[in-house]
């Protein structure tokens, strides 16, 4: 009984040092070792010597117990962000942490089969299966969850992430977790096996670490040039306007003289505002004239003489004699000549907040009932090189034109590839985190930052220029080098942060390539699992 005791503690250590990942504070040595006491856990022998009576917990046992506790520290903030909304943010957070942990658990099962049956070595099953895990629990129809992944918190050391521009953001999860795991089985070995195994450890951290250095040294060096390239004029950098509004939402008038004076002052090529900062339509869904709303924010544009990107709703009616319709959170790019760009309409919807159904009416009438977006593209600033109608420089190009994402998008990799794929050369991720509302009391949560940590993800993985523009906190710039912008604005701030932007067409390796060490390591995953499932009625058989 203390033995189980002592093994469950080893892997809920495991999810307490991988839950602090996933948190400002984290640095760039605790991925790394998050995994080791659970490999410790998970390479104990599972029966007595004397009997084949089970002595330890099983390996489902202790993989949930390391999920649970992992992301039941990295999501704290469901429950004094969400209460004050909802009582079913407990229940909802106590789900899914229990989902997850089951998935988990799996994996954990599926790796120690695989360590017995088919001699892989434990870092490599583990690996393999944990990171399986996580690619299959991004792809659930109904209830995606991409949100606290292992190892992604190196993305804030840009150096150690270069990897991801290659292999994805699962790479990040592979190298942990397989280190964690080395780490362990060389604390549990002695003399030569230890000192090989060691070696293989260093090799391990080792190479990916100063591959990752040197690429990072290219980029920058890279990114001097382009500036330079600036200064001499035969190159233009975007300058965006990004508004944290803080709340209350609205007020577009209030903000035009301070934005004309920047324009003035920083020769602006585009403003963007967070996800739904004006909650209606911008055109009527049956005849697409501009509502009300619509013309003030074309009247907006027009003066400031600006393209302006702002995220609204949008509806389509299904049927013109009905009120059949579907709704959208969206995000428009307002010309300043009149003309309103097609919708990019949100594709990855909170599980449980957004999504149509009796789920989506948990946290009030703004986030019920939407409908998953399809087919979005590029939105294109201008349609061609003209001169500001305010005099400023000459607008940007459509050799640029923007891929929008909206909040939970920037979660899925997925999302940001196609639209990079169809040609934008740099990413706006917009989203509405006013439902943490900083102004109450613990409310500025870790939340913030892990939003923070996916945009920076997204510009190192396809090495291209993101804004991320919020409500309440973080609003920042990050160059496709990864490296972030310092007028970014914190949680709770209220302002304008003037990013600039070096487009950057073409994408990545893992752009052109795709999620293939995800599906491998799912297809491994899987295929053990259903081994185990079919082979253990075999024996008993047998």
């Amino acid at each position: 009984m203390r033995r189980r005791w002592r093994l469950l503690l080893l892997a809920a250590s495991s999810g307490a040092l991988l839950g602090w990942t996933f948190s400002p504070y984290g640095g760039p040595v605790l991925p790394f070792v998050a995994f080791a006491p659970l490999a410790v856990a998970l390479a104990a022998p599972r029966h007595d010597r004397s009997s084949r009576r089970p002595a330890t917990l099983t390996p489902m046992a202790l993989g949930f117990a390391t999920a649970a506790v992992a992301h039941g520290v990295g999501l704290y903030w469901m429950v004094p962000a969400l209460s004050w909304r909802t009582p079913l943010a407990v229940p909802i957070y106590l789900l899914v942490l229990t989902l997850i942990g089951v998935v988990a658990g799996a994996a954990c099962q599926a790796a120690v089969f695989i360590h017995g049956r088919a001699r892989w070595p434990l870092p490599l099953a583990l690996a393999c299966c944990w990171t399986g895990f996580e690619w299959a629990a991004a792809r659930v129809p109904g209830v995606p969850y991409a949100w606290l992944n292992a190892g992604q918190s190196l993305v804030w050391h840009p150096s150690l992430a270069a990897g991801a521009e290659v292999l994805g953001a699962r790479f990040m999860a592979f190298w942990t977790v397989m280190v964690g795991a080395a780490v362990a089985a060389s604390m549990a070995s002695r003399g030569t096996t230890r000192a090989r195994i060691a070696m293989v450890v260093v090799a391990l951290v080792g190479v990916p670490a100063i591959g990752g250095a040197v690429r990072q040294l290219g980029l920058e060096a890279e990114e001097s040039g382009a500036g330079n390239a600036v200064l001499r004029g035969e190159s233009e950098v975007l300058r965006v306007a990004a508004v944290q509004a803080g709340r209350p939402q609205g007020g577009l008038e209030a903000l035009l003289g301070p934005l004309e004076e920047l324009h003035a002052a920083d020769s602006l090529d585009l403003v963007a505002f967070p996800e739904r900062h004006l909650p209606a339509l911008l055109r009527d869904p049956v005849t697409e004239r501009p509502t009300r709303t619509g013309a003030r924010v074309a009247g907006f544009a027009r003066l400031l003489g600006l393209p302006v990107v702002i995220g609204a709703l949008d509806a389509e009616a299904l049927t013109a004699d009905t009120h059949d319709t579907l709704w959208y959170n969206a995000a428009f790019l307002q010309r300043p000549d009149g003309t309103l760009s097609a919708p990019y309409r949100k594709e990855r919807l909170v599980p449980g907040v957004e999504g149509t159904g009796w789920a989506g009416s948990t946290l009030g009438a703004l986030n019920r009932g939407y409908a998953a977006g399809r087919g979005s593209q590029p939105l294109v600033l201008v349609d061609d090189a003209t001169s500001s109608p305010s005099g400023g420089r000459p607008s940007a190009p459509t050799v640029a034109p923007v891929g929008v994402v909206i909040c939970y998008d920037s979660a899925f990799e997925a999302t940001a590839r196609e639209l990079i794929g169809l040609g934008a050369g740099w990413l706006l991720v917009i989203s509405n985190d006013d439902w943490l509302d900083p102004q109450r009391p613990f409310r500025t949560t870790w939340a913030y930052w892990q939003h923070a940590t996916h945009a920076r993800l997204r510009a190192v993985e396809h090495r291209v220029p993101v804004v991320q523009v919020a409500t309440t906190g973080y609003t920042f710039a990050v160059s496709a080098a990864g490296r972030v912008d310092r007028q970014a604005l914190g949680p709770g701030e209220q302002g304008v942060a003037i990013a600039e932007v070096t487009p950057s067409p073409g994408g990545s390796l893992y752009t052109r390539t795709g999620d293939l060490l995800g599906l491998a390591c799912f297809t491994i995953f899987a295929l053990a699992t259903a081994w185990r499932a079919i082979g253990r009625p075999l024996d008993r058989l047998a």
